[in-house]
């Protein structure tokens, strides 16, 4: 009996371990995907993607620039003109024309990308996958809250497999010390991850490959794999904290029972001694 639940807790063990790693990646990417924390990085990237893609900067100057210019000129600056570039629609307001081209640029690629954030998108995310237009839904509120959806799944999936070890493990105060050890282990792996994938991703697209626009993106939804890291490194921190303290617990019990009977058994000792050598009395 006791080989078959050491062997079960073994298994939970390891699938506890498997559902932090799975866990871990998807608050990485939920993190990741809020607008304040992606945005700084998203903007170059989308840039420099529509370029390659459309040609934007051309685009703009030379063809909607004059024609911005016209439709403003007469108008209030609180105006905006919108244009369509092949399948990518941009707006801008009047009040940045007179910035020159440049600003009309920068403020279209900004706008783009808030709006494209915010959009509703009418698929579900893997449905969305097209493989025509610029995968924006990857690093969109749409994504975002799919992955929010995941993440409370896989933390049920966690808690449910630490009940299970809970109840498979013999000693129970040694729970914490091995979930602890666990949890750290698999914080290790995020540490520098974003970094890693970043090298990775940068050398295929520096290949002769022939390397789709998602992978671009890609390293966009693991920008917050630092934080992630240290969040579940404090937790298994405190972890292994409180069950060093439960084992020091347990062994102060111990000590304080084991004088608690000798304390005991030396009484009753000195008790039936004095019964022994007090004098009887005279009939």
């Amino acid at each position: 009996m006791g080989f078959i639940r050491g062997g079960l807790f073994v298994i939970v063990s390891v699938l506890f371990f498997i559902s932090l790693l799975v866990m871990n990646s998807i608050m990485v990417v939920s993190f990741s995907l809020e607008y304040d924390n992606i945005k700084s990085e998203l903007v170059p990237v989308v840039k420099e993607t529509l370029q390659d893609n459309i040609n934007i900067t051309q685009a703009i100057e030379q063809d909607e620039y004059p024609k911005i210019q016209n439709f403003c000129r007469n108008i209030a600056p609180d105006f905006n003109y919108t244009f369509t570039v092949e399948n990518y629609t941009f707006t801008v307001p009047c009040s940045v024309v007179a910035n020159g081209s440049q600003a009309v640029i920068d403020y279209s690629i900004d706008s783009f990308v808030y709006e494209s954030y915010y959009k509703e998108y009418d698929c579900s995310f893997w449905d969305c996958f097209d493989g025509k237009t610029l995968p924006l839904f990857v690093v969109s509120q749409h994504s975002k809250d799919y992955w929010q959806k995941q993440f409370y799944f896989s933390l049920f999936a966690a808690l449910v497999l630490a009940g299970l070890m809970f109840l498979f493990i013999e000693k129970k105060t040694n729970l914490p010390l091995v979930a602890g050890s666990l949890v750290i282990l698999s914080s290790l792996l995020f540490a520098k991850l974003e970094s890693v994938l970043k090298w990775i991703i940068n050398f295929f697209l520096t290949t002769p490959l022939n390397i789709n626009d998602f992978f671009k993106f890609l390293a966009l939804i693991f920008v917050q794999s630092t934080r992630v890291f240290m969040i579940m490194l404090i937790i298994g921190i405190v972890l292994l904290a409180a069950g060093i303290i439960m084992k020091f617990f347990t062994i102060g019990f111990k000590i304080n029972e084991f004088f608690s009977k000798f304390g005991a058994k030396d009484k009753s000792v000195k008790t039936e001694t004095a019964k022994e050598t007090k004098p009887k009395k005279k009939s």
